[in-house]
């Protein structure tokens, strides 16, 4: 029999049906709008693995299938495509990835990126330039130490500033380690680095290697996930004009892989000896011989030996958040008495020199690094090593034009210069065929 009690049951069910399909519908009707909308731009594109003929450029959006660059030779009419592809990563939406090639040397390019066929920075004119011939002249820059956090008054906004104010764009940049404060996560390095050198990166491609706060988390799942790199990505090797680089991966001072990477090493520097390069360059995050609060790493000394006999020009570090410039020094680290107060210019040196900057961002004694600073170069334990030192924040600008190089220390804050030095030795002959290969 039909009671009232039905009824009541019966509507009830009824409206609660009704319900749940409504906010099912809803939920539907949400997804769709959602997976219409055009992608967001989380992260602007950065250039990256600028070698020979190549370059590639990386963006990170919330979501995308496809990604594009359209670029053409600054000044042409006729714009060219190249596609790439999307991954999704752990942190930070997905990745796109373009890689161009055939570029024509040295030619600045305008570029515009897309994913899903929609325009990601319509309103900015984005260029770079292609790696330059091996008998062009070129700049970079090198700096470590970086994303230390504004609100524990780290310097990274300003570091990006003053780069960006440079009277000649860099050819490319050095990132020396430790690029993240305070562990090297993937979480912090929109928030800390990559939102201030939008600017920067978009027109100057980086090679970066990490440091010991990289290490406080997985690198693989990390600081690698960040970056396109040659090589392993730890440890690699590439050339840009008649120079030749090294990247070193010192880990927490024990280096990775280190008898492997010695060895590897080695077998470069050989190779490179054989081609024959004008200038030699190494970069590392730990300092090796220093007067700075920081130790002396063993294992970086241990390969002083190594650069003496293939002929390493410079060595840059970071790690201590200061700069320090050493005497030219030889194999077992001692430095070269005939340079010893001679601090300007350096001619045929039979060495190589030293240099820490690694308060690009970060500097001892400010924020969060309270401790004072309290070196003594004159009472240093290793005799007559420092040339010259200045605890502020800074980051080196290096020019490189045939049998000459100069560089300056540029202060973080204001660009003002604090340290100028000269190299010059004698000219290698060098052809269009030793020219920026990774």
């Amino acid at each position: 029999m039909f009671t009232q009690r039905n009824l009541v049951f019966l509507l009830s069910f009824i409206v609660t049906v009704g319900v749940f399909g409504f906010v099912e519908q809803s939920e539907k009707i949400d997804q769709l709008e959602a997976s219409l909308a055009a992608p967001v731009l989380l992260r602007q594109p950065y250039l990256q693995t600028a070698l020979a003929d190549s370059i590639s450029i990386l963006w990170r959006t919330n979501k995308g299938k496809n990604c594009e660059v359209s670029y053409k030779p600054a000044g042409a009419k006729e714009w060219q495509k190249a596609s790439g592809v999307i991954t999704k990563k752990r942190v930070g939406g997905v990745e796109n990835l373009v890689t161009i090639k055939g570029l024509k040397a040295g030619t600045v390019y305008q570029y515009n990126i897309f994913t899903d066929g929609v325009e990601m920075v319509p309103e900015t004119e984005l260029l770079f330039r292609a790696p330059k011939k091996a008998t062009e002249s070129f700049t970079f820059f090198s700096v470590g130490d970086i994303g230390e956090p504004v609100d524990n008054e780290g310097k990274p906004d300003k570091l990006a500033e003053q780069i960006s104010l440079l009277n000649t764009v860099p050819d490319f940049g050095l990132l020396l380690g430790d690029i993240v404060y305070p562990k090297g996560e993937s979480e912090g390095y929109d928030q800390h680095f990559f939102n201030y050198f939008g600017q920067v990166f978009s027109r100057v491609p980086t090679f970066a290697i990490p440091g010991n706060h990289e290490w406080m988390v997985d690198p693989e799942q990390n600081f690698i996930q960040e970056w396109k790199l040659p090589g392993n990505e730890h440890y690699y090797s590439f050339d840009w004009g008649n120079t030749h680089f090294i990247a070193l991966d010192s880990k927490e001072g024990d280096f990775y892989e280190y008898e492997k990477q010695k060895a590897w090493l080695v077998r470069d520097l050989k190779k490179a000896k054989a081609k024959g390069y004008q200038w030699q360059v190494v970069m590392v995050h730990h300092n090796g011989k220093s007067c700075t609060y920081k130790k002396d790493t063993k294992r970086l000394i241990e390969l002083y030996p190594i650069f003496d006999k293939y002929g390493i020009d410079l060595v840059l570090n970071g790690h201590a958040h200061t700069y320090e410039r050493l005497n030219p020094m030889n194999g077992r680290g001692e430095a070269l008495p005939q340079w010893i107060g001679k601090t300007g210019l350096y001619e045929n040196v039979k060495g190589f020199i030293s240099i820490t900057v690694g308060s690009g961002g970060k500097l001892r004694g400010v924020g969060l690094d309270k401790k004072p600073f309290q070196p003594d170069p004159e009472n240093c334990r290793h005799q007559n090593l420092v040339a010259t030192a200045n605890h502020e924040w800074a980051f080196l600008r290096i020019k490189i034009d045939d049998n000459k190089l100069e560089a300056e220390a540029i202060g973080t804050l204001d660009g003002e210069v604090l340290d100028r030095f000269v190299m010059t030795k004698k000219q290698i002959a060098t052809t269009d065929e030793v020219v920026n290969k990774g």
